[in-house]
């Protein structure tokens, strides 16, 4: 194909994601909040909506390696991808709450208050001095908090986020999504700077800017993670240009939203493992760096009963039918149900922390590309997870579309199923769904990764020795 019947193929491709968007826009404005609505009839448009054309648009990917990457072809790109997530704004989030409680604790955070110090449940019932004003001002995001006897769950650098956005608009889902849409467009210029140091065309950013999952998660649904990959991709150009300190500064900010970036420290100092004093210098800059992080939100972990934080690490999980099956497993064998969670959770810290160590080990040894070490690890992190939401997946996209990781791109296709837990547990199929159809999303990734392994092993064994 010539460069012009190109440029017509990518604006088409382009046009028609946007129309497809427009669609999941329109049906989601059709749902209601109301319980029980979120049956399998009203859910499954939507479904079906996010996955089939993703489903297409990963099948036709190939084609932008042929494609010239001329400027009109980039602003092409950015506009068709900026389109889709600009469709949400003025809209409602009726898919998930989560946005309330970034709502009242940009708030609170505004006020010069502390968001850890008491749960929405106490404050609706009886406001403390100091929070009087914003909890009559945003009573009605207050009442909708999910979980409100927990206090947040959130570190630093989100609550700082989310005071941006009271500023911008007190209690203002859509300014939560300006915000989250400058990181979205620094994600997307990142991507970009990381493919042409990479030598590859920059069109690849493609695979995540025109990805419907990211767009309708973060910014349609208006989830905090759309916070997180301009700093762990930040770090990885910034490791590439051999910059470690630098890098680890960004995954410090980057801990400041969740705090699993920092499983990629080993990765971003193993070149200074040869380096003893930059070593220590790194080690010294941590600790400060981590105490402004995630300091506060340890604290009140460790003080407090009604710890979100707390919580979330105890006892949450969903969408993870193998963590299902294993905790009934150990469960069985040492008659505890909670000590066998207990057990389980630790195990998976303990195993998402040694590929952490390997990849550092691989980068320091056999020179790994950061960012294949960085998917690794988002990846690994994920896929231990025992509570696996569509929009964790922004941990692992952005970086599977830097390397065109196809089988994790996959995952953008595949997690849709994700929103089928509601219509289940609605039906009454609550086990079915978490023993058996949750595993849809993850088994054809997984596959699709130990095939992909096996090949590569037995192509490496193929190959005579140096």
């Amino acid at each position: 194909m010539d460069a012009t019947s190109n440029m017509r193929a990518l604006a088409g491709a382009g046009a028609a994601l946007v129309a497809s968007h427009a669609a999941v826009v329109w049906i989601v404005a059709g749902l209601t909040d109301q319980p029980g609505a979120k049956t399998l009839a009203a859910m499954a448009p939507m479904i079906a909506g996010l996955a089939l054309p993703t489903g297409l648009a990963l099948l036709a990917a190939p084609r932008l390696g042929g494609i010239e990457p001329s400027r009109a072809a980039l602003a092409l790109v950015f506009v068709a991808g900026l389109a889709m997530r600009a469709l949400w704004f003025g809209s409602a989030a009726l898919i998930e709450d989560d946005f309330n409680r970034y709502l009242w604790d940009g708030a609170v955070v505004a006020h010069g208050l502390d968001p850890y110090r008491h749960a929405p449940k106490d404050i609706l019932v009886a406001a403390p001095p100091g929070y009087e004003a914003i909890a009559r001002d945003g009573r009605a995001v207050l009442e909708r908090v999910n979980f409100p006897e927990l206090t947040s769950l959130y570190p630093s650098l989100a609550q700082l986020s989310f005071a941006v956005a009271y500023l911008i608009a007190p209690f203002n889902l859509d300014a939560l999504r300006i915000v989250f849409l400058i990181a979205e467009v620094a994600t997307f210029l990142l991507l970009c700077a990381l493919l042409a140091a990479r030598g590859a065309s920059p069109l690849w950013s493609a695979l995540y800017w025109w990805n419907p999952l990211p767009a309708f998660t973060l910014i349609g649904m208006a989830h905090v993670d759309a916070l997180i990959p301009p700093f762990v991709l930040g770090a990885i150009l910034l490791a590439t240009r051999a910059r470690p300190l630098a890098a680890l500064a960004m995954l410090c900010a980057g801990a400041g939203v969740k705090i699993w970036p920092l499983l990629l420290v080993p990765l971003v100092l193993a070149p200074l493992m040869c380096e003893p004093k930059r070593l220590a210098l790194a080690a010294l800059l941590l600790a400060p760096a981590l105490a402004m992080a995630i300091g506060p939100l340890l604290l009140s972990t460790w003080w407090r009963p009604d710890s979100g934080l707390g919580a979330y690490a105890a006892s949450w999980d969903v969408n993870n039918a193998a963590f299902a099956w294993g905790e009934y497993a150990l469960a069985w064998a040492i008659g505890d149900e909670e000590q066998a969670g207990a057990v389980l959770r630790a195990l998976l810290a303990l195993t998402a922390g040694a590929i952490a160590l390997w990849v550092g080990l691989r980068r320091y040894r056999h020179s790994l590309d950061p960012a294949h070490g960085a998917l690794i690890v988002a990846a690994g992190v994920f896929y231990l997870s025992p509570a696996q939401f569509p929009w964790y997946a922004a941990w692992f996209l952005p970086l599977a579309a830097l390397v065109q990781s196809w089988p994790l791109l996959l995952a953008s296709a595949t997690l849709p199923l994700c929103y089928l837990v509601d219509p289940f547990w609605l039906l009454g199929w609550g086990d079915t769904y978490s023993f058996y159809i949750s595993s849809l999303h993850a088994l054809p990734v997984l596959a699709w990764l130990a095939w992909d392994a096996l090949r590569r092993n037995r192509l490496d064994r193929g190959r005579p020795a140096a």
